[in-house]
């Protein structure tokens, strides 16, 4: 159940950042900044970093990165904390 919940909120949230760069490419609304760090602290922080590189999108930005690794070395580390 743990697995699917970090496979599903991780596609999802780098579906968003695919989405959110598309949209700033198309120079229309984007998607809040509040939003895609929501995503990340949700468990979706796998997804982000994975997104930053794929879409070159919030790569400048240092707390994107800063809260995207911090995130995913806390959710890996609940993941295996509850996988045992």
């Amino acid at each position: 159940m743990l697995i699917r919940y970090y496979l599903v909120i991780n596609l999802i949230t780098f579906l968003v950042w695919g989405f959110d760069k598309w949209r700033a490419q198309n120079q229309q609304w984007r998607v809040s900044e509040r939003i895609l760090f929501s995503l990340i602290i949700l468990g979706g922080a796998i997804g982000a970093l994975v997104g930053m590189k794929i879409f070159r999108h919030k790569t400048r930005k240092t707390m994107f990165w800063v809260i995207g690794i911090l995130s995913a070395v806390i959710h890996i580390a609940i993941f295996f904390y509850f996988s045992s």
